[in-house]
């Protein structure tokens, strides 16, 4: 978190994490719709090296093929919101991995939150890997 700024009761920032949980803990139970369920219905999910994804339907099938490929551990290391009303901007820093500690990742993210029915979901999802390309 930003220590800097995070001084006090912010309640936006207080329910984006607590959403972030619930998406780690869909993750860890290979649970795609979900981490579906955080994202509002017209999110965009934009890994590297891939087409962006439209709507949270479409963002589910791609989540249950990072699932069925045992990517299942998902943790946010450290966030930082920007603003608390309208659209909210977070950085974070994320680590990714199989169940058994294989093909693990690490990078950072760029999301765009917004409320959707009273609740904050993300609504831009813009990734990247620390990791060299070995392709």
């Amino acid at each position: 978190m930003n220590k800097k700024n995070d001084s006090g009761t912010n309640p936006t920032r207080e329910a984006i994490q607590a959403r972030t949980r619930i998406f780690e803990q869909a993750m860890a139970n290979a649970d795609a719709a979900g981490v579906a369920n955080c994202y509002t219905e017209d999110a965009e999910f934009m890994a590297p090296n891939e087409e962006s994804v439209k709507g949270k339907s479409n963002i589910q099938t791609t989540i249950a093929g990072y699932i069925s490929q045992g990517f299942t551990q998902y943790k946010v290391a450290d966030s930082i919101v920007y603003g608390s009303v309208g659209v909210v901007g977070v950085q974070t820093e994320y680590s990714l991995s199989q169940k058994d500690g294989k093909n693990s990742d690490s990078g950072k993210s760029i999301q765009l939150w917004k409320q959707e029915n009273g609740e904050w979901k993300i609504f831009r999802d813009c990734f990247n890997s620390n990791l060299p390309d070995n392709s």
